[in-house]
């Protein structure tokens, strides 16, 4: 298999994933929801809505799915997110029955899971061009209470990174209300664009851009911004949507290259850590958020906040997939050697994650928001249609504009 087809073939299988793992019932208010992994039925996540309606864009493009069917999706599933699925404010709630739509257990309403959800609103939105999809992605969009977010903290306009009401809900340390700030490099990226895009006040906007930590590290000859842990994902999700190859900000940061740059930086780690962990070589690199044998958990490479990296092993395919249009020469390679691999490849393409270290340990869970992320690189390497969609949305156009991100 040639390597076009090859990374079109983990595109297709990326989008069987949300074709099968997304509620369809016609009779229930949960219509549209993906599953948030497959070990555990009926828990949906917000944020893979996000990529599920990029989805149907990918599927229209490459005749995985009829226009009309994909038209047909998109509609209830805005409608799902507009008038059923739970939220405060137009924040939505983090984890959300699969089959209602409402607010499971004492999750937070989550700022980063509720953009990721805009991105696919804001994607569907510029390339269906129809009047139904328009008035329902305006109803959703515009309901996001931002305002409420901003904060000054440290002397900094900053946001707030979500809202919890409940005294013992998720991630409440203190009191409930509002919970930590978005006060360094992350995967926040796309907020402060989508918040220039639509606020008045430009200077605050610019305030929010620059409100946030930017600290360079170096491993070996790898210097960028790191994220606090140095997890890739972090780089990677803002960028599954936003078209930074060509675009620095107004202090000439380009954010494509700083995320090569961390590809590179983990690879080296993992190179020069493969004495330690069976798992890491040149073809197996990268770490990430997933599944592991011990557990879920994400994973930290140097160089990091922290001072000390913290990892069991284990691979996830979509830390390297999710490289691939910022490093295809160093991906491709890892990416053939998996994909050659049987053990590496299950119902949804490549497998969620394994580790070496204690015999050979192979998921069987897979992720939405894993195969999400190897659906739109895949496709950014191949023929950019979310990213197009997204880049051309007047939002978008408007946020980039006031924030003075430009063409190299």
């Amino acid at each position: 298999m040639n390597t076009k087809k090859t990374i079109e073939h983990i595109q297709k299988t990326a989008f069987d994933f949300f074709m099968n793992e997304t509620n369809f019932n016609e009779t229930e208010t949960g219509f549209g929801m993906t599953l948030d992994h497959t070990e555990k039925k009926g828990v949906a996540t917000i944020a893979a809505v996000g990529f599920t309606l990029s989805a149907y864009v990918v599927g229209d493009v490459y005749g995985y799915i009829s226009k009309e069917e994909a038209l047909d999706k998109v509609k209830k599933t805005l409608l799902t997110l507009r008038d059923h699925v739970s939220h405060y404010e137009g924040l939505f709630a983090h984890f959300i029955d699969f089959h209602t739509g409402k607010r499971l257990g004492h999750c937070e309403y989550s700022t980063i899971d509720t953009a990721l959800a805009l991105n696919g609103v804001i994607t569907v939105d510029s390339y269906f061009n129809d009047d139904t999809i328009h008035a329902l992605a305006n109803d959703i969009i515009k309901r996001v209470n931002f305002d409420m977010l901003i904060h000054t903290h440290e002397g900094k306009k900053r946001l707030y990174m979500a809202y919890n009401p409940d005294k013992k809900g998720d991630y409440v340390t203190d009191k409930p209300g509002f919970i930590h700030h978005w006060g360094m490099f992350a995967e926040q990226l796309m907020m402060y664009v989508m918040i220039a895009g639509l606020k008045e006040d430009k200077n605050e906007s610019k305030a929010l851009y620059n409100g946030f930590d930017r600290i360079y590290k170096s491993y070996q000859k790898h210097h960028y911004i790191i994220t606090p842990g140095n997890t890739l994902f972090v780089y990677q999700f803002p960028l599954a949507w936003l078209n930074l190859e060509d675009i620095e900000d107004a202090d000439g940061i380009n954010w494509f290259i700083n995320a090569k740059k961390a590809t590179y930086g983990h690879r080296a780690f993992c190179l020069r850590h493969q004495k330690t962990f069976k798992t890491f070589n040149h073809y197996s690199f990268g770490l990430t958020a997933g599944y592991t044998p011990t557990g879920y958990y994400v994973a930290n490479a140097l160089p990091n906040t922290l001072g000390k990296y913290y990892t069991n092993g284990t691979i996830s395919p979509s830390a390297m997939v999710g490289s691939l249009p910022f490093a295809p020469e160093i991906v491709l390679p890892a990416i053939r050697k998996m994909v050659e691999d049987p053990k590496l490849w299950g119902k949804y393409g490549l497998v969620g994650a394994y580790n070496y270290e204690n015999g050979t340990w192979i998921s069987n869970r897979d992720y939405a928001l894993d195969k999400g992320l190897e659906l739109l690189m895949c496709n950014a390497y191949l023929s950019k249609d979310v990213m197009r969609a997204y880049m051309k949305h007047p939002i978008i156009q408007k946020g980039m504009e006031v924030l003075q991100w430009r063409k190299i």
